[in-house]
């Protein structure tokens, strides 16, 4: 479902060339990567609500299927990756951190285990970007990370009669929404075409068009209002589709 759009890249997540011996490919990688990544993103929002005993659940599946990726991947990377001089070591980062956040999940710690787990997301991010890599999870990312900046106004409201302050939040909606459209553009086709995405795309937007009113007409209840139904569009956008 991971899917590779950097233009330099000659694989596709799914489909292209076959790869060389002595590489692994990288749809393989990918689709790993996806299958742990999910147990990961649930593993977060149980550990976020409290509930330890479904996230340890969640934990022990990630840490079986990124050792399975530590085996395979650790000393055969996908060309993309080979000239990574840290790859090795971010996969046993990871590794480490799934193992460390179960432990604390077992010991009834959610707020430790969640702190160990968080990381993760970050590690998987800049092992891309240093190499050239751009998949979906990071186009959610930019989306994610945009609306948090958003998320500040919820408890830090615009002076109203500031036109700096409104110009600066209009700024912010702005780009918070554009990424949010990119997210929509670059889905892979299983999930644009998932009802429930289309949904949360659908009210998101609708989202932030009703900030860009509220700004206009200078009510700071009614933006306050939005930001805080669309934080949980937001965390429901990383938690099915990140």
């Amino acid at each position: 479902m991971l899917r590779l759009i950097f233009p330099l890249i000659v694989c596709a997540a799914f489909l292209g060339p076959a790869p060389a011996a002595h590489s692994a490919p990288i749809h393989d990688f990918n689709a790993a990567v996806f299958k742990a990544y999910g147990h990961y993103r649930e593993a977060l929002f149980y550990l976020r609500g409290g509930n330890v005993q479904v996230a340890s659940f969640e934990l022990e599946e990630m840490t079986t299927q990124w050792k399975l990726i530590v085996g395979k991947f650790a000393d055969t990377p996908p060309d993309v990756f080979s000239a990574d001089p840290a790859w090795r070591q971010v996969l046993l980062d990871i590794d480490k951190s799934a193992v460390s956040s179960l432990e604390a999940a077992i010991n009834n710690d959610a707020k430790e285990a969640r702190k160990l787990l968080a990381p993760v997301r970050g590690m998987l991010s800049a092992l891309r970007r240093r190499n050239g890599v751009i998949n979906f999870s990071d186009y959610v990312d930019q989306a994610n990370a945009a609306f948090d900046k958003l998320w500040v106004y919820r408890s830090n409201p615009p002076d109203v009669d500031s036109p700096k302050q409104i110009d600066q939040l209009r700024r912010i909606v702005a780009v918070t929404a554009h990424l949010y459209e990119m997210v929509q553009d670059n889905a892979p086709t299983a999930v644009r075409d998932n009802p429930e995405f289309k949904r949360l795309m659908g009210t998101s937007l609708d989202a932030f068009r009703k900030m860009r009113g509220a700004i206009t007409a200078r009510k700071v209840d009614a933006l306050i209002s939005i930001l805080r139904g669309q934080s949980s569009s937001n965390r429901m956008l990383f938690l099915r589709f990140g």
